[in-house]
């Protein structure tokens, strides 16, 4: 099980390893954005200090209906729920690490206000 916290101002954050090139990795706080259908957005100081592989160009739709032509995507590794995977990466200039739905293929996800946790399990 993964777990994670709300916050005062009601963001669920969760802790995530990820991995660069050759033995660079960096531990974060994320937000877990249901509107970001990738798996991570990082702040492009981040990025350049894991050493990050290029490997692709998309187009991106913003929240805000916005278009990013050319939008770069980089290869990175991170730490789920025990098991290490390679990853998409999408670079931000916001200072907020984004974690996205595609993490959660087969796994259920939990948002408690009450008691402000999460909790995200794989579903058998």
């Amino acid at each position: 099980m993964i777990e994670g916290v709300i916050q005062e101002t009601g963001t669920p954050i969760l802790t995530l390893k990820i991995i660069g090139k050759g033995r660079t990795e960096a531990t974060v706080q994320g937000i877990l954005d249901t509107g970001f259908d990738g798996f991570l957005c990082l702040p492009i100081p981040l990025a350049i200090s894991l050493g990050l592989e290029l490997i692709d160009v998309t187009r991106t739709e913003l929240a805000d209906g916005t278009i990013v032509e050319d939008e770069l995507v980089f290869l990175g590794r991170a730490e789920w729920d025990g098991a290490v995977m390679d990853i998409d990466i999408l670079l931000t200039r916001s200072q907020d690490v984004l974690i996205g739905t595609a993490f959660f293929q087969g796994y259920s996800v939990q948002l408690d206000y009450k008691v402000k946790t999460v909790k995200i399990e794989k579903v058998s």
